[in-house]
């Protein structure tokens, strides 16, 4: 039995982790739906571990799941763009004031590191890379900011985050300048301000979600 649960448990992360990748990528577009039968003929599984990965997708708003009702991709808005970002603007206060009173001197020197790295090259880097850059500089701040239940939620929104990022993908001059933004964010983390770390931080996503939204709606 418990051999049988682990391969289950493999079956559901790999279909969680293909049909995630090909959401954020767009091989499965915004708001279609989803063959559930499809998808377990494709990794030779039943249907159980279809529907298991299907509400890990759920719980992270890639999918949704309405009762009596083909499973779909979640459809993507200008409002459901500006509802992520005021959501992260929310929680970064919050965020900030947290790292700023209780991150060490040696892990905002290495989140300084990471964020000049991505000041320096993101702007060239391709889409995949400067992504996952992304991701190892978001989840370095989630960890400083110590707080279990908005390390959850900001947790939970991580693959939406990389959707939309892709979705509404910035130019290399809107990178550049995002970098040295984060730059002064974690800057200001060390200079111990908080005030400063919260304005910051909310000027940044706020001009982060309008870039996002023109180029969302220019595609």
């Amino acid at each position: 039995m418990k051999a049988l649960e682990n391969k289950e448990d493999i079956a559901v992360q790999t279909i969680v982790d293909a049909v995630r990748s090909d959401i954020i990528a767009g091989r499965i577009p915004a708001d279609s739906v989803i063959n559930s039968v499809e998808l377990a003929a494709r990794f030779g599984t039943s249907r159980t571990p279809v529907r298991e990965a299907l509400l890990v997708l759920a719980h992270h708003g890639l999918v949704i799941l309405e009762t009596h009702k083909r499973p779909r991709v979640a459809p993507v808005s200008v409002q459901a763009i500006r509802d992520l970002y005021g959501l992260r603007m929310a929680l970064h206060a919050h965020l900030s004031d947290i790292i700023v009173h209780q991150a060490s001197d040696a892990d905002l020197a290495d989140l300084h590191a990471q964020a000049q790295w991505l000041a320096q090259h993101g702007a060239q880097l391709a889409l995949e890379d400067h992504l996952r850059g992304i991701e190892r500089y978001l989840d370095t701040e989630y960890r400083l900011g110590g707080n279990a239940l908005i390390l959850q939620v900001l947790a939970s929104l991580q693959w939406r985050i990389a959707w939309f990022r892709r979705l509404g993908w910035l130019s290399p001059a809107q990178l550049a300048e995002m970098g040295r933004d984060r730059l002064r964010v974690v800057e200001a983390y060390q200079e111990r301000d908080a005030v400063l770390a919260g304005a910051l931080n909310q000027a940044m996503l706020r001009k982060s979600a309008r870039y996002t939204e023109r180029n969302f709606l220019a595609r």
